[in-house]
């Protein structure tokens, strides 16, 4: 028996095989999947307190310690599909690069342009996905702007500074280790995480560099202050340096995404970390990426609907006057930052200068 490639279990197949982009928030800090029932998330954000035993009297009873309670909050999981129109036209024009004479069949052709769309589609959310961890970090909200929707996530997220004046790393008289030293402390107080990462824009990371205060730091070798040896890791992840002393590994970010909701007529391109910005967190926080469960028309199931408990599901269907044929992706994911104060978050330059 012939198995259509359009079979949803040929499809859900294509989506596990498919290669994955990456992205330097989602790999660092969103390690953890978690695919969920329902598309609504309860996430439950637990703070502790540096409590230590009471004394009492050795005959005395023992002291009744107060409950710490924990606050739960609920968010919808936002909707991603994209979609691509197949029709006839599309099938029997030679696709780019495909050889002038003996070239694909429709069949084949069909299989081919699915695929490449999946793969597209598949960078396309992983893409968002990174959008949304950096969201979720930089500004501590994920806005879910888009066609019919308008809302905002807030984790209230409060770990942040902004410098000014004679305190901008670009003045001589700044003391960027003395910040970092600062922000390190109000991660382990407010958050009760160590820093391990610093995530620089690449004006920050510059002025950090030759800062006179620091550059005196890296002249003192005999005592293995720090060790900067810049490197590129990937295409757009560059390795800055370490600071031993705290442990901290500094990192360039360079890249960029299309805002094309703001402006829909103007859209722009934006980097994703913002000029002037400097992140400190640990990759030990705990921090994970939601998938809420996702229903599907199926004429084959007895209730004509199916649902998928997973991180993303490819659909297509046929429509007639005009034929064409209908591909999609769809996946519903939501980073949550459990640790909310584990990170610290600063602008350091002036945006005006």
């Amino acid at each position: 028996m012939a198995i259509s490639i359009f079979d949803p279990r040929v499809m859900d197949q294509m989506v596990r095989v498919m290669p994955s982009t990456g992205g330097f928030f989602r790999d660092t800090f969103f390690k953890r999947r978690v695919p969920v029932t329902g598309t609504k998330i309860d996430v439950d954000f637990y703070k502790g307190k540096r409590r230590i035993a009471p004394f009492i009297n050795p005959r005395g009873a023992g002291k009744s310690v107060e409950k710490i309670g924990y606050k739960t909050d609920t968010f919808e999981t936002p909707v991603l599909r994209p979609l691509d129109i197949l029709t006839i036209e599309d099938l029997s024009v030679r696709a780019p690069g495909e050889n002038v004479y003996g070239g694909l069949t429709r069949e084949d052709r069909a299989i081919q342009i699915m695929t490449d769309k999946l793969i597209e589609f598949n960078d396309q959310i992983i893409r968002r996905e990174e959008w949304m961890c950096s969201r979720a970090m930089l500004t501590g909200k994920i806005p879910v702007v888009g066609e019919g929707v308008n809302y905002e996530i807030d984790f209230s997220f409060t770990n942040t500074d902004t410098l000014e004046g004679a305190a901008l790393w670009s003045a001589e008289t700044s003391k960027p280790l003395d910040d970092l030293e600062r922000w390190i402390l109000a991660c382990k107080q407010n958050g009760y995480r160590t820093p391990n990462v610093c995530l620089m824009a690449r004006d920050a990371y510059s002025a950090f560099i030759n800062h006179a205060k620091v550059q005196k730091l890296l002249d003192i070798l005999n005592m293995n202050l720090a060790v900067i040896e810049p490197r590129m890791l990937s295409e757009n992840v560059t390795y800055g340096g370490t600071i031993p002393q705290w442990n901290l590994s500094i990192y360039i970010y360079d890249e960029w995404f299309l805002d094309d909701w703001t402006d829909p007529v103007n859209p722009a391109e934006e980097p994703i970390v913002p000029s002037g910005t400097v992140l400190l967190g640990s990759t030990n926080m705990r921090a994970d990426i939601y998938y809420g469960e996702i229903t599907i028309a199926d004429p084959a199931s007895a209730s004509g609907f199916r649902s998928v408990i997973g991180e993303k599901v490819a659909d297509s269907w046929i429509e007639k006057n005009p034929d064409r044929r209908m591909l999609s992706l769809e996946s519903r994911p939501l980073p949550v930052p459990h640790e909310v104060d584990s990170w610290f978050v600063a602008t350091v330059l002036d945006e005006a200068a």
